[in-house]
């Protein structure tokens, strides 16, 4: 068999072959991962959590020991919030609701401890609001069914409401399923339309739809896969890789697939057979397509060293559909070509024509490449501009506020801060050994209790360990909140338990928000240095140029950067609340090692498929000006599509009301819509045109790296009988 179709050539040509049993083989791939992704939930969490422990981790640990356990189970504190603008405590009405509410959730089985005020529970000065505390077991249907209990009581002019760690995970994680939901089916809309424009017909519009959607279901299913083996094995996984797969599994499903149908009509519209042209589409678009996704695969493992669960989610849900994304490319689209054949074309609408090149892109592309300094300066300089905010960045975690006003945690804060001055989160100080010391730890409370960023501090004694628990009086975005923790670290407890051999560990949001970043900032680096490398190293292969690889890095740092520059005028700026979008103190610290690696990986999708269409030309006529308008005129539009795509479904996630999927949504749109923009058209071309024949070179001593071909050589000499081969299989 003729070998210059090379792997993925092959693959296609097998594929189509026999169609109906790749289909049915990934048939019985669907069912199976359909029924893996059903249990995902059991596996996942939106709790955030370290994956190394930190001092934070180690206070919350004595804590979880000794007074979150009962009879060796794990136990949730939580709280009925009663407040109101009209009674006041002591009221009929006011403690008919603290009562009916005790009431609620002492009726729910699984719920225990329920402590009214009158049995110690909190009670605002003012009488405005007070609280019920109950305990429940570690199981979200107990907790669900105490949120529900009390969200069933009516009291005319009092609110009633369930606060609490599971409660309000629970409640985010509803939240974010909404939010998910709404923007996939935004996301598909605006897709199906906008491949209709590129394409130009409803049958070859919809395949990539088709791709996507089995892309989606099989990723899912792999992450839970490696969720419940995670699991299994003591390691959390957050819900960060449901959410990534629905976010990106739409996107990179069309991205990758696109570029395959295009190739495949533009061959039929040449006068090629189906099985040619699935053939070539093999050799040429497949090949770009199986780098540029394994790029993002290798690359965005840089974010698996990154200690978070966080980003342990991320980086599996974005790798598990990088993955899907390329083999149902690879394998399942040749056969669903065979299938339809010529009836690609179906369903035409007035657009352009399937084989032609775009006229206007054609005329974009000769004019930067005539001017190539003045497209330099403008996409650099624009570049520039927008990247500028970015010098005053300010980095915080989004608090409550910045949540939807209706939301459980933004609601129970604006009680925490107006009736009972503090604010919805707690320091906690876990004291081992301190049953030799206990006037120093009285000590350390009262400290504690007069410095300004603390109040309502208590000392809970549990044998020989000490807990000091304090309100925060600071929003979690003021510095004064993480100089608060730094202060009790370093300052308080040092001074007052020297030399006591008590050892003292500070957990609480705050402090566990502060290790995470710390964890962040240590591998950060390190999760960069990766992507940058395997980024190189892949393309170096592909295309057989240092220069290359080096330009390509370069290109997609300034998109970055020009994100990052966008992210802070829009949040932290709030220029986005014109658009409805969170007005931020900060840009939430996760922000810039994930809007990097995913930014860059897109990125590097859009950057293989133009080199892909400029290094065949060039190897055919070796003329970098023709190539490189070639190359544009040819993908222009598909890439200009993708990226609209992306665009579209990213910008749902943008509107969400959760600051950080809000924030990743903008990020992401912007960062593709910059890269298939400014760099795609007009940074890149006029790079390539500078350098010339420069493109290509490859030093002496890395001579023996293979030679991948960008378009076969030779139509395959062993084949089936035409009669047989390119006969396009009835339709069942």
């Amino acid at each position: 068999m003729n070998t210059s179709i090379g792997l993925t050539g092959r693959i296609a040509r097998a594929s189509a072959r026999r169609p109906w049993l790749t289909i049915g083989a990934w048939l019985a791939i669907l069912i199976t991962a359909a029924i893996l992704a059903g249990s995902v939930g059991n596996y996942v969490s939106p709790i955030q959590e370290n994956l190394v422990t930190t001092e934070a981790n180690e206070a919350e640990a004595l804590d979880a020991e000794l007074r979150q356990t009962v009879d060796g189970q794990e136990v949730y504190s939580e709280t009925v919030i009663i407040t109101s603008d009209s009674h006041r405590f002591g009221d009929p009405a006011f403690d008919a609701a603290i009562a009916d509410a005790a009431a609620a959730v002492q009726g729910v089985e699984g719920v225990t401890a329920v402590a009214s005020p009158t049995d110690g529970a909190p009670v605002a000065q003012n009488g405005a609001s007070a609280m019920v505390t109950f305990h429940t077991t570690a199981d979200a249907e107990v907790v669900t069914a105490a949120v529900d209990a009390v969200a069933a009581l009516e009291h005319e002019g009092v609110e009633t409401f369930v606060y609490g760690r599971e409660s309000s995970n629970l409640a985010f994680s509803e939240l974010a399923a909404e939010e998910l939901a709404r923007s996939e089916v935004f996301g598909l809309i605006a897709a199906l339309v906008i491949l209709v424009v590129v394409f130009g017909a409803l049958v070859a519009a919809g395949l990539p739809l088709l791709v996507a959607i089995v892309s989606i279901i099989t990723a899912t299913g792999m992450g839970a896969l490696v969720a419940r083996v995670l699991d299994a094995n003591g390691v959390p996984m957050s819900d960060s890789m449901t959410i990534f797969i629905a976010m990106l599994g739409l996107a990179l499903g069309i991205d990758y697939s696109l570029l395959t149908v295009q190739r495949f009509r533009e061959e039929l519209a040449g006068g090629a057979t189906v099985m040619d042209a699935i053939t070539t589409t093999g050799a040429t678009a497949n090949r770009a397509v199986l780098f540029s996704g394994a790029t993002v695969v290798v690359s965005l493992g840089g974010l698996l060293v990154v200690p978070l669960n966080t980003f342990l989610g991320i980086g599996v849900g974005v790798m598990a559909v990088a993955f899907a994304s390329v083999a149902a490319t690879l394998f399942l689209m040749p056969a669903v070509l065979r299938l339809v054949g010529h009836r690609v074309n179906k369903g035409r609408v007035p657009t352009a024509h399937p084989g032609m090149a775009s006229d206007r892109w054609r005329r974009l592309a000769t004019r930067v490449v005539k001017r190539p300094a003045w497209a330099a300066a403008a996409g650099a300089g624009l570049l520039l501009v927008i990247a500028s905010p970015v010098l005053g960045v300010n980095f915080a975690n989004p608090g409550p506020d910045s949540l939807p006003e209706d939301f459980v945690a933004h609601r129970a804060n604006d009680v925490y801060v107006e009736d009972f001055g503090w604010t919805d989160t707690q320091t906690l100080v876990s004291i081992a050994g301190a049953g030799a010391a206990p006037a120093q730890v009285e000590a350390l409370a009262s400290a504690i209790e007069e410095d300004p960023a603390f109040e309502g501090t208590t000392v809970d004694w549990r044998g020989d360990v000490a807990f000091v628990d304090t309100h925060d009086l600071f929003d979690a975005s003021d510095v004064q909140a993480e100089q608060a923790i730094e202060r009790l670290r370093e300052t308080l407890i040092p001074a007052a338990l020297a030399g006591t051999g008590a050892e003292a560990s500070v957990g609480g949001t705050r402090a566990y928000a502060m290790d995470e970043g710390a964890l962040l900032a240590s591998a950060a680096p390190w999760a960069v240095a990766i992507i940058l490398g395997v980024s190189f190293v892949l393309l170096l292969l592909m295309f057989r140029s240092v220069v290359l690889p080096l330009k390509a890095i370069v290109m997609n740092l300034l998109g970055t950067l020009a994100t990052f520059g966008a992210l802070v005028a829009v949040y932290q700026w709030g220029w986005g609340s014109v658009l409805g979008l969170p007005d931020l103190d900060g840009i939430s610290p996760y922000m810039p090692v994930m809007i990097f690696a995913l930014v860059f990986g897109l990125s590097m999708d859009y950057h293989v498929f133009l080199l892909s269409r400029v290094k065949e030309h060039y190897d055919a006529h070796g003329d970098t000006k023709a190539a490189v308008i070639e190359g544009v005129t040819r993908t222009g539009p598909l890439i200009t599509g993708a990226a609209l795509i992306m665009v579209a479904v990213f910008s749902g996630f943008a509107a969400a009301g959760i600051p950080e999927l809000s924030q990743w949504g903008f990020g992401l749109a912007l960062g593709v819509l910059i890269d298939a923009t400014i760099i795609r058209v007009l940074l890149v071309p006029a790079a390539m045109v500078w350098l010339d024949k420069a493109n290509w070179y490859l030093p002496s001593w890395l001579e023996w790296l293979p030679r991948i071909t960008h378009k076969p050589t030779e139509a395959p000499s062993a084949t089936p009988p035409v009669s047989e081969d390119d006969r396009e299989p009835a339709l069942v």
